[in-house]
């Protein structure tokens, strides 16, 4: 089985080790555009002992965004702003690849009031339900993603990444949950991947064949009625066959029901809860990986003591993403990498990362540097 330090080709991209930077939305973009402090804070990154770094989730349309700090590519303009984030990553030697979102009925909104649109009219954040997407609305959609994969590409990112997780746009036509359509773009298993693959499509032909195309999906949603290990199976398979050359393999940890007026909405987290074991979502990459051919990522509390590369061990994964972990301690990689684990600062597991995002500017309990 491989080690954590081992190198591995990606299409064309030669990482250094199976370790990876998972996209972190850092609040920290300026009008869309990256800002010193987050071009500094993935600089600082890529020098922690990485093999590889995806940015944070860019917009790729102006009202898709998922915070009020979202960076942003829906614009010809946007492209040196980022090219600049880009190019302060990969002067340290590691491979950028730009993660790229469409919020859909998860979209940011300063104002409950404003209509968002998404697969159906369920309720995933509190305030009126939303609308389903017209067909339009739809395509241009796979459009926006096309284009912004375009711009990334010109920025000079060495690859992309389709997101498609974490109940925004793809994940909300992927899951039985949040999509109830009737048409072409919901139903059975085939129909609810129609969107993601469709993006996964337009997406190759607008950066040619040999360019790098990750997607991150989930591999399962611990929640009654998401989608389940053969869900995902399934649109792995597919998403393979339109062209996607990574799997960045991600999941629902927890959900519940909030109320918002009377209304009840669905309140979920990509985040393992404290008594879930590390590597919980390993066993589902697991059963991803053994029925593609690509490589698969995966992620979840995978910094505690041997954790990680239990994962490569089992085979459920080809390389490992942290999050939290590196906003905790920077070098923690590092520390992995040198079979330090035991050194390394733990995450609290507190949240109030996630709850500093969409204020502007990522805190932690732990890393009081920040």
């Amino acid at each position: 089985m491989p080690r954590l330090s081992d190198p591995i080709q990606v299409k064309g991209l030669r990482l250094r080790n199976r370790l990876v930077m998972a996209p972190m939305v850092t609040g920290l973009a300026e009008d869309a555009a990256p800002g010193p402090a987050q071009v500094r804070w993935y600089r600082d990154h890529a020098r922690s002992g990485v093999g590889l770094v995806v940015v944070e989730a860019c917009a790729v349309a102006e009202d898709a965004r998922i915070t009020p700090f979202n960076l942003g590519l829906w614009d010809d303009a946007q492209v040196p702003g980022l090219a600049g984030l880009a190019r302060a990553i990969q002067d340290e030697g590691v491979p950028a690849v730009l993660q790229l979102v469409h919020g859909g009925a998860r979209t940011f909104r300063a104002d409950l009031a404003r209509e968002l649109a998404g697969p159906s009219a369920v309720p995933i954040l509190p305030g009126p339900a939303p609308r389903p997407m017209t067909e339009a609305e739809i395509l241009g959609a796979v459009d926006a993603f096309a284009r912004a994969a375009g711009r990334a590409k010109a920025a000079g990112f060495a690859g992309v990444e389709i997101h498609a997780a974490h109940y925004y746009l793809l994940s909300q036509f992927l899951s039985p949950f949040t999509n109830r359509r009737t048409d072409r773009w919901g139903g059975d298993r085939d129909r609810r991947a129609a969107l993601a693959v469709a993006v996964a499509r337009a997406v190759r032909r607008e950066v040619g064949p040999d360019y790098p195309v990750f997607c991150r999906l989930h591999a399962v949603e611990f929640m009654q009625d998401g989608l389940g290990r053969e869900d995902a199976v399934h649109a792995a398979r597919a998403l393979e066959q339109a062209g996607v050359d990574v799997l960045d393999l991600s999941g629902i940890g927890s959900a519940s029901m909030g109320e918002w007026q009377g209304q009840a909405y669905l309140n979920s987290s990509s985040v393992l809860p404290r008594a879930a074991a590390p590597g919980a979502f390993g066993p589902y990459a697991g059963a991803v990986r053994a029925a593609v051919k690509i490589p698969v990522i995966t992620v979840g509390k995978l910094a505690e003591p041997g954790a990680a590369q239990e994962v490569l061990d089992q085979g459920q994964a080809d390389l490992v993403a942290l999050a939290r972990p590196l906003i905790a301690d920077p070098q923690a990689a590092a520390k992995l990498l040198a079979g330090r684990d035991g050194e390394i600062n733990r995450c609290r597991e507190c949240l109030s990362c996630f709850a500093a995002i969409r204020k502007g500017g990522i805190k932690c309990s732990v890393n009081q540097a920040l």
